[in-house]
């Protein structure tokens, strides 16, 4: 089994770094830190063939797991962090960042999940007891998290400036920003805090089965159809978030890849989410699209409202495979695998116009240590979900 090219991306302690450093003019190489999130999803991708990366990813997100409260960096006990930095990005340093070190950031409301579906995935049992505070205390805090927020994961809001606002995978300082990151209601509003995106309740989803694999009889499993039951009653085929009094914010999407990669919607939840992935407004000869081509919010380049993450089309691959829905499934895998053969490298995220045209986007970084995942467990059809779901 061929191994991925990691060159730029592999730290000296074995996780990978989100994104590489500037490849040459026009290539921002913004992400190059250890990120909860993004080092756990490749860390899945690539499991098959570097385990290793996921043991070192474990280890190092474990040893800097949230042990206190701090409102400025979002840390709580048992949280796993968004982001670490020896100093603050500079973007945030420039909105009024107010500290200027030690850039510990807990702002990722899909982290802590994401570990505890990695470490059940990897299986090692040796690794399982020597992190058993790290999973336990995980486990806690998304307990905490659903029973605080009525049975669902919401954003924590951050009012620091340059922080963020929006806290899924969609995250964003500022969603009316031109560059089209995180969620808006399809009219250009943005949603009322705390949200509840439908990519976090995904995994979430998958975490509680973890839990359950990894402490049997203790209550997990219940937790996990609570959480499934909830999600297909509240969560249709075009609802991406839901504000706190429970009005939808409107928009078909990738996230519905999310939910059936996952496992997370009940049998006819999930026969009407792939129904509607599968339509041509969403699914596209590239891959997948973060926004549907018919909301008024679609733009081809914006960062989450239109573009395609070969990350999150990944994902989406596995959910559509997983409820039977090969040929199309067989679409995006070929897509996203055509689409980095046309563009180059490892690109964060590229663009699908209207008309069905593949183009770049300029914000993306050129090297991207998910992107990398992606193609490798694509080639090599791993979706990821041998025990996720």
């Amino acid at each position: 089994m061929t191994g991925p090219d990691l060159d730029g991306l592999e730290s000296d302690d074995g996780w990978l770094y989100a994104s590489s450093l500037p490849l040459g003019a026009g290539d921002p190489g913004r992400f190059h830190a250890l990120f909860g999130r993004d080092s756990l999803i490749s860390s899945l991708q690539l499991l098959p063939v570097r385990p290793d990366i996921a043991r070192a990813t474990l280890r190092a997100l474990a040893r800097r797991q949230g042990r206190r409260v701090n409102e400025v960096m979002l840390e709580e006990p048992g949280k796993i962090g968004h982001e670490f930095r020896l100093e603050p990005p500079r973007n945030l340093i420039n909105a009024g960042w107010p500290e200027r070190s030690n850039f510990n950031y807990f702002a990722s409301a899909d982290a802590t999940a994401w570990f505890l579906v990695l470490l059940a995935s990897l299986g090692d049992r040796a690794l399982c007891h020597e992190l058993a505070a790290a999973w336990r205390s995980g486990g806690a805090w998304i307990a905490r998290e659903l029973d605080r927020s009525g049975g669902l994961i919401r954003h924590a809001r951050s009012t620091v400036p340059g922080g963020l606002v929006q806290q899924g995978w969609r995250d964003s300082q500022d969603p009316q920003d031109p560059g089209g990151g995180g969620i808006l209601h399809p009219g250009g509003r943005v949603p009322e805090q705390r949200l509840a995106d439908a990519d976090t309740q995904a995994v979430t989803y998958s975490a509680l089965r973890a839990l359950d694999r990894l402490e049997p009889r203790s209550g997990w499993d219940e937790r996990a159809a609570s959480l499934r039951a909830r999600i297909s009653s509240e969560f249709g085929p075009d609802v991406m978030a839901l504000e706190p009094d429970g009005a939808e914010v409107c928009g078909a999407g990738s996230q519905l890849g999310w939910l059936l990669w996952a496992g997370a919607l009940e049998p006819a939840a999930s026969a009407s989410a792939a129904e509607r992935l599968c339509r041509a407004d969403v699914l596209t000869q590239f891959g997948l699209r973060t926004l549907s081509s018919d909301s008024p919010a679609f733009d081809p380049q914006a960062y989450h409202r239109g573009s395609i993450w070969p990350f999150d089309s990944w994902i989406g691959w596995g959910g559509l495979g997983a409820c039977g829905r090969e040929a199309e499934a067989e679409q995006v895998r070929a897509g996203v695998l055509a689409a980095l053969e046309q563009l180059g490298d490892a690109p964060e995220l590229y663009a699908v116009t209207r008309a069905g045209e593949l183009e770049p986007i300029a914000l993306s970084n050129r090297r991207q240590a998910w992107t990398v995942g992606a193609r490798w467990a694509l080639e090599n059809r791993w979706d990821g979900r041998a025990y996720a779901a």
